[in-house]
Order: structure tokens, then sequence, then C-alpha cells
């Protein structure tokens, strides 16, 4: 049966009517999806609660809206902790590239009052060095990984698949022995929070375990239970929770669409030189080469494209004919209109799409993984590419068939 696909001003929609839907939609699931804790600190823990869903609210709809916070970047990113107790991001970096950072919940950078846990006590937060705002990691897409495996009391994993969180608030619960918490200095001027202007020094005395506020690899961060010697409790973020709502914006599909003009544009630049096509392939058979592109300096990309490149680049493959004839044949359908098309193509450029979850997941955190072809296509396409012969297919165009469902569908573009 051919799909039926929504127009393209159907999966538009208006970015600000989908992100205020999404964001009471979690605010109200999350404070609804709670454990359930002992009679005597539910008053407290439910404050808490609310408090972490207002703040997760928040941290999703920056990293919707960050283009228009930041002109000419791409959304997605996450602010830095507070690292000096004045409710702000730093306005340099938090630590070197791709190191997670952890510090106070920058409430006032986000445009909200003082988030308080139950307790009395404002929010902690961390944040995955693949999401942090400043320094950026070299790319960011729907694979990036956290660094963050949420655990209950008793071990058990209760939030992220196996690309982990990437964003997690904590609220901390009362103090624990050994803990003092000092109310907030008087010296820091707007200074909200109890403790000093440093979150190095106040973090051991405010949450259940000293994580440090810089690391490298992944840590564990237990959801505790009130009246336990681990009783702060956790909300988080993770891939693709970030992704699900970034995929909704009206200008997805034309960014993706530019990776991949972008891609196609090196490709045709290739065709005629056989050392070019070669230097780049993986494979090559008797009229074909297939294999990876390179990063943006090395292909030479411009300044204003590079960086929507770099983001995407592990997501697509190339396939190009040895000779000067076309050798692809490649079905394309028109998700806009649901026709289909069979073209020949001297190369093709193909996009590998969301990956798979469920019961036969893809999995692309490592770079052992993200180099096999069997985790980014399906069907034929994967056949064809592995054994360097047979035709291809898939959607011209990125589109959200089913919105219960990762788009993995793979994208293809014809060169003729």
């Amino acid at each position: 049966m051919t799909p039926r696909f929504p127009s393209r001003r159907a999966r538009g929609g208006t970015l600000f009517a989908v992100m205020l839907l999404m964001l009471l939609a979690i605010s109200a699931m999350l404070a609804a999806a709670r454990h359930s804790f002992h009679q005597s600190g539910r008053r407290a823990e439910m404050h808490s609660a609310v408090t972490l869903s207002e703040a997760r609210a928040a941290l999703l709809g920056y990293a919707l809206i960050y283009p228009e916070l930041h002109p000419g970047q791409a959304p997605g990113y996450l602010p830095c902790p507070d690292q000096a107790n004045t409710g702000s991001a730093p306005g340099v970096a938090c630590h070197a590239r791709d190191l997670g950072a952890f510090g106070r919940f920058p409430y006032r950078t986000l445009g909200l009052a003082v988030p308080a846990s139950g307790p009395g006590q404002c929010l902690w937060y961390a944040v995955s060095g693949s999401f942090k705002h400043n320094p950026k990691a070299l790319a960011l897409n729907w694979d990036s990984p956290g660094q963050f495996e949420i655990v209950d009391t008793a071990g058990r994993r209760l939030g992220g698949d196996e690309h982990s969180a990437v964003a997690v608030l904590i609220a901390p619960g009362a103090a624990l022995p050994g803990q003092t918490r000092p109310p907030a200095a008087a010296t820091t001027g707007a200074q909200r929070c109890s403790g000093s202007d440093s979150a190095l020094a106040d973090l051991p005395a405010f949450l259940d375990r000293d994580y440090g506020t810089g690391f490298a690899g992944g840590i564990t961060i237990v959801h505790g239970l009130p009246g336990s010697n681990a009783n702060d409790i956790v909300a988080w973020l993770t891939t693709d929770d970030i992704f699900d709502a970034l995929r909704l914006r009206p200008d997805f599909l034309a960014r993706i669409d530019t990776v991949l003009d972008t891609a196609a544009g090196m490709l045709t630049s290739w065709l005629g030189t056989p050392e070019l096509i070669a230097a780049h392939a993986d494979n090559i058979t008797a009229d074909r080469a297939h294999g990876r592109f390179p990063d943006a300096p090395a292909a030479g990309i411009a300044e204003e494209a590079a960086n929507l490149y770099q983001n995407w680049r592990d997501q697509l493959r190339f396939v190009a004919c040895t000779g000067e004839n076309p050798c692809l044949t490649a079905t394309l359908v028109d998700p806009a209109t649901a026709h289909t098309a069979t073209e020949s193509c001297r190369a093709l450029v193909i996009f590998g799409g969301e990956r798979r979850r469920g019961d036969a997941p893809q999995r692309r955190r490592t770079e052992t993984e993200r180099e096999d072809p069997a985790q980014y296509l399906e069907g034929e396409n994967l056949a064809s590419y592995t054994i360097g012969m047979g035709s291809y297919s898939g959607l011209r165009h990125y589109t959200i068939i089913d919105h219960q469902q990762p788009a993995s569908e793979d994208i293809l573009r014809c060169v003729h």
C-alpha cells in the first residue's frame, strides 16, 4: 500500500503553538508520573516534582527555540549550569569540549523564578558535553549520546535507552547527616540560593553524592526516596526527548534538505575523477564505489553550511558509479504527493534517517557502530550498499509518517 503522507503545510505547523502544547503536556505528565512516596514526605515531594516539571519544560523550550535566541545557530543546545550561584549560565565555556558540566540550575537564563525543592533548596542541574552550548560538540544530532544513567535506589534503570539521558535536574532532599547548608552569602548581591558563590564547594552539602562540576564519560544518578539516605529526586531529558520536539519545527525539513544539497554538490564535483571517489570509498566493485563523506574542513565546505553539514555528516553515505554512465537505479517517493518515480543516477546521497527503536533497535553510540551501515540503512538499501550491486529506494525528503514512531526511512538524493 502506498503510504499517505501529510502535506508540507500540515507537517510544518506553527512553532510556538506546537511548543506550547508540548510543554503543557510534558508538565502535566511529569507532575502526574511520580513514584509512590512515604506519606510523611508527600507534600514536599509533590512540590519538588512540580518544580522539576516546570524546570524540565523550560529546558526543552530553550533547546527548541535556541536559533531564535542565538541567530545563525542550530536548535537543540542546552545552557551551561550556574557555577557562581547567580541564577545565570556563565558567559564563558563550562569546561572543555565534550566534558559534562554540573552546577545549579540557571533559572534566570531560562526566565524562571527561583525554582526551590520541597525542603526549600534550589535545583541543581547537569548537562552532557554533547548538548551543552559552550563549547559546542563537533556534532549534534538525534544520535548524540548522553552521559547520565538514571536509576532508582535499587539500581534499576529509570530513564533513557542506550543513548542515555543528556540533562538532569536534581531537587535536593532534606539535609543528611554530615551535610551543612549555609544560607545565601550576603556578598553576592542578587544571589537567592543557599550556599556560597562556588558550585564546586557547595555540591557535597546539597546532593547525596559528590559528582564534581566537570566530568568525562558516564555517571549514574540516583532518583531517591524521602526519608532514606538517598533522598534527592530527579527529572531528565534524553536525546529522543529533545529531537522528538525539534523535528516538529517548521524549518527542520529545510535543514535536512540543506545537508543533502551540500553532500550532493560535493558528490557531483567528484564525478569524472575516479581517484577522488576512490579516496573516500570504503569499497569499490566492478562499476560502483560506496563510502562515507569527509568532515567539513577536509571537504572545504563554506562556513555558513559547514556547521549544519558537520552536525549531520554521520547520517550520510554515498554510492557513485566508477564510469561515466549511470549505473544506479533509485525508486524515489515524494512525501508531499506520494508520487513514485524510478530514476537512473550516476551517484546517490543516502541519509539514514532516525534510528529504529523498540525490539530491533539501531545503535549509533560508538564510532564502530557509526561505521556500520546496518545501523543506518534498511531493506534493499542495506543489501545493495553491502554487496555493491542492486537498486535503491527511499524518500526524496525527510518526513514524519507516524508521529508515534521515529522517521527511520532512508532519504535519497539522485545525482544525474
